[in-house]
């Protein structure tokens, strides 16, 4: 059994999880990020298409904001450029019986940023400025225990089990998926628990088809890429091209009715009907894709439950989930879905980190334990 220890544990290299551990690096804390998959960036996912491995489509969140100040301060920091989404052109509409309308010039989502090359930039730039060893991947965690002298985190590799000590937890993962996949020694309260299993997961409720193509030619046809439909199962299509102007590659990507997600364990026949959709709103070309993507968060065992799987109708309320008994000192619940203002978005991420390394900077000051900056 593979043994550590640590003072600081983060279970999950997402973007709450890695920025958390970048603040802290920065103050001088121990600490450890532990990652059930092989790979950081959690609900950030970025995929190459077909002609580059640095032509990256995003199958989950995709859009920074101009208010995102977090994010915006952070693409920064990391020399990452912003180029706007792509609005340039006509809307195409199709109503509920079919009818489509392609002269309608407006935009859909014009003030929205993006990376070029895919939003896990971000978290691929997070994760190298790190210190080597800070994150463990595979380590999938599966129990916390306390006892007198800390707390014990235990888990699975490949190569077999690892328990690490430390001295607090920040959970920077969905809290439904932590209250599901992690024992708790002695258990959380059961009004803590349920708290925790009734947060929908952030991006659960969503499936995200990436169609990516030889050339942007519904840019050439006079169309932005956006559309809306009520027919689907695409309801909402848009530009998801790697590039600013691309000459080549380019790529649409559309969100999959909530009615329709179901109907996607039949990847095949699902991806079949989606791209004869956007070949009857863009054309015959639109039924040619060089390769095809398809997201569906609410089946990713490292990201939702089987309650992730109820069909969600609104953006939902998120905010904090506070700790009111013995594990409150040495447990914070995290990540996105706590965020008192910014929940479900990826500056709620960063919101949420803040707030963690606000915690720990707290029970040290409490503890006597030097921190820069205190």
């Amino acid at each position: 059994m593979s043994k550590h220890s640590t003072d600081i544990a983060i279970i999950g290299a997402g973007l709450c999880g890695l920025a958390t551990a970048a603040l802290l690096s920065k103050l001088g804390v121990d600490a450890r990020v532990f990652e059930a998959s092989k790979s950081a960036g959690g609900r950030i996912r970025s995929l190459p298409g077909p002609s580059s491995p640095d032509l990256r489509y995003d199958l989950g969140p995709a859009w920074i904001w101009p208010h995102n100040q977090r994010m915006l301060q952070l693409a920064e920091q990391l020399d990452l450029p912003l180029i706007r989404q792509h609005s340039a052109g006509n809307l195409i509409f199709q109503d509920q019986t079919g009818s489509i309308r392609r002269d309608l010039a407006f935009a859909t989502m014009g003030d929205a940023l993006r990376i070029p090359g895919g939003l896990a930039r971000i978290t691929d730039g997070l994760a190298a400025r790190l210190p080597d060893g800070t994150i463990a991947y595979q380590h999938a965690v599966t129990a916390i225990e306390q006892d007198t002298s800390g707390l014990t985190v235990s888990g699975k590799t490949p190569e077999g089990p690892f328990r690490v000590s430390c001295r607090q937890v920040i959970l920077a993962l969905p809290p439904r998926l932590a209250a599901a996949r992690i024992a708790f020694l002695p258990d959380l309260v059961a009004e803590t628990k349920q708290d925790m299993s009734a947060v929908p997961t952030w991006m659960a409720g969503h499936a995200k088809l990436v169609a990516v193509y030889d050339r942007p030619f519904w840019r050439a046809q006079g169309f932005s890429g956006d559309a809306i439909s009520h027919v689907g199962p695409l309801v909402e299509i848009h530009d998801a091209s790697a590039e600013e102007n691309p000459q080549g590659e380019a790529a649409l990507f559309g969100f999959v009715s909530p009615h329709d997600i179901q109907n996607t364990a039949d990847r095949e026949a699902f991806v079949s009907r989606a791209i004869t959709q956007l070949k009857e709103l863009f054309g015959p070309e639109a039924g040619r894709p060089a390769k095809v993507f398809l997201k569906v968060w609410a089946t990713d065992p490292l990201v939702a439950t089987q309650r992730d799987q109820e069909t969600l109708t609104s953006h939902p309320q998120y905010g904090p989930l506070p700790i009111v008994e013995s594990w409150h000192d040495r447990l914070f619940l995290s990540g996105t879905e706590t965020a008192p203002e910014n929940g479900g978005f990826l500056e709620g991420a960063l919101e949420a980190a803040e707030r963690s390394v606000a915690w720990v900077r707290r029970h040290l000051a409490k503890s006597n334990k030097a921190v820069p900056g205190l």
